[in-house]
């Protein structure tokens, strides 16, 4: 199989830019893809993503336009990097022009509200026999890391493990790592769930929780999603690894993660709207929480930290219930 020189991503926000950079530094053109005609300008004038990306200069490979067209498509390589909610939306008016050997790169994370749908689960939905041509990446990653060169591994998964291994000197370099794995549902349900608990473990921040509590209130989430995932089809091992446990533990802790971000600042005292009105970026463990919520119901797992964000986010619950989640679960053996 040979990789033309030429990559294409769909979506300029700041991780879809962090990796356009990664790719073009290692010898690739880029071709992205964005919906505000200011990214496209400030890109292509400036080569600086200035409204997702501010300060990161980029290479003068990566060509920017909002146009979506054929010409995107003449690469092999399609990455996507589109909010979860807005994939399918996305997807279903790219499907004319995707070609049958295109090779399709997840780079979101998150579970579609509508369908609680995992990004793969609507990718096949979408587009049907693409099961041996789809890869989708998570880890712990954020994007001014990659963008500034510092050292990030993160997981690539598939079906089919001889693609990955085509695909990955795309990604490779000194300071971007990838490892590889064959749990498609584990790696996506670990990235996508685990911003619902970092959600949780900022709020616990935002109300001056002590650092013992947000510890128990991690693990216990953690357990939470790993029994819910296992129903799914998950392998439980793959929530020991960089799209589970090391995810989690960057979004949880990191001071750069939109969804702690969210947690602190309701447990502040600001209202949902408030907060999600006044960023242009998504925090996904919002959309997430109540798609996750829904899952758990249908498949009558016992969550009670799923359950307390949940309220919080989408029910005006008081931000103080996430400790009393800590003493409603019912197991008797520790995890």
């Amino acid at each position: 199989m040979k990789l033309n020189n030429t990559v294409t991503i769909f979506g300029g926000g700041s991780w879809g830019t962090a990796v356009a950079k990664n790719i073009a530094e290692n010898g690739y053109r880029i071709n992205l893809w964005v919906r505000e005609k200011e990214v496209a300008k400030s890109i292509e004038k400036y080569s600086v993503n200035k409204v997702f990306l501010p300060g990161i200069k980029l290479p003068s490979s990566i060509s920017a336009t909002t146009t979506l067209g054929g010409e995107l498509f003449k690469s092999r390589i399609l990455i996507f990097s589109i909010p979860t909610q807005f994939i399918r939306s996305s997807l279903e008016f790219m499907k004319p022009f995707i070609r049958k050997d295109s090779i399709l790169i997840n780079t979101s994370k998150g579970i579609e509200q509508s369908s609680m749908n995992s990004i793969f689960g609507i990718f096949q939905e979408v587009l049907p026999g693409i099961k041996n041509k789809y890869i989708t990446m998570s880890g712990p990653s954020f994007a001014y890391d990659v963008a500034n060169n510092l050292p990030t591994s993160v997981t690539l998964a598939s079906y089919n493990q001889s693609l990955v291994l085509k695909v990955m000197p795309i990604f490779d370099n000194k300071t971007f790592k990838t490892y590889l794995s064959k749990d498609v549902i584990g790696v996506e349900l670990g990235g996508s769930l685990k911003n619902i608990i970092s959600i949780g473990a900022g709020i616990v921040d935002g109300i001056g929780g002590s650092e013992s509590t947000k510890a128990a209130f991690i693990t216990r989430g953690l357990n939470e999603v790993r029994n819910l995932s296992r129903i799914l089809g998950a392998k439980d091992i793959t929530f020991l690894g960089l799209s589970g446990v090391g995810d989690l533990m960057l979004t949880a802790y990191g001071k750069q993660s939109r969804n702690r971000n969210l947690g602190i600042k309701l447990g502040k005292g600001m209202k949902v709207k408030e907060i999600l009105s006044s960023s242009k970026t998504v925090a996904e463990g919002y959309y997430s929480s109540k798609a996750a919520y829904e899952l758990t119901k249908k498949f009558k797992v016992s969550s009670p930290v799923i359950e307390s964000i949940y309220k919080i986010l989408y029910k005006n619950s008081s931000t103080q219930n996430i400790i009393k989640s800590l003493s409603k679960n019912d197991l008797i053996t520790d995890i």
